[in-house]
């Protein structure tokens, strides 16, 4: 059952996938334990009102030669705690902490989503693997790879001109939706 005022990014042209439901399995997390807390496929549930901004920063990228793709949008307080559980059996209690906000739960209102760049049927990768959690936070990679850092950049300035101000944890794929408040890269 969907929410109210929650809608399928699908349903508006918008690319996306589930993260937990197409990445979950690598932390712990099997399809049975994902339905158990509401998720039931890969599609990606956002509120109503960022649609028009996604579809904004998406039709920006479109100029560039690239597509916004969400790679999650509505969490629900059940999925904070089991993605929580398993990510410190995982990675630990500190690593945890660092990416995943559980005190303010912001994926919870369906105004925050966790975004990438695509393009010829992939994701653009924006950050090297080999660096680990580091790697997922805004300007690692100011002296060291150039074409992340810019990459990272385009990104979060399209996201930042649509209303949404980068998370908390200043992942750069993270973003909030609240266009009052001003930017904060």
């Amino acid at each position: 059952m969907i929410k109210e005022n929650f809608v399928y990014i699908d349903d508006y042209g918008l690319l996306g996938s589930n993260f937990y439901w197409r990445k979950g399995i690598e932390i712990g997390i099997s399809k049975e334990d994902l339905a158990k807390v509401g998720l039931y496929d890969e599609r990606v549930l956002v509120h109503k009102d960022i649609v028009p901004s996604l579809k904004s920063a998406d039709k920006e990228l479109q100029s560039k030669d690239c597509r916004l793709y969400v790679t999650e949008g509505y969490r629900s307080q059940e999925l904070y705690s089991l993605v929580e559980k398993k990510m410190k059996e995982k990675i630990g209690e500190i690593d945890t902490g660092r990416m995943l906000n559980i005190t303010d739960m912001p994926h919870a209102t369906g105004k925050s989503v966790d975004v990438a760049l695509w393009k010829n049927d992939k994701k653009i990768i924006l950050h090297d693997k080999k660096d680990g959690v580091d790697g997922y936070f805004v300007d690692f990679y100011k002296q060291s790879n150039k074409n992340y850092q810019q990459l990272q950049e385009m990104l979060i300035g399209i996201m930042q001109d649509k209303g949404f101000r980068l998370g908390k944890k200043r992942e750069y794929f993270h973003f909030n939706y609240d266009p009052v408040l001003p930017r904060n890269y």
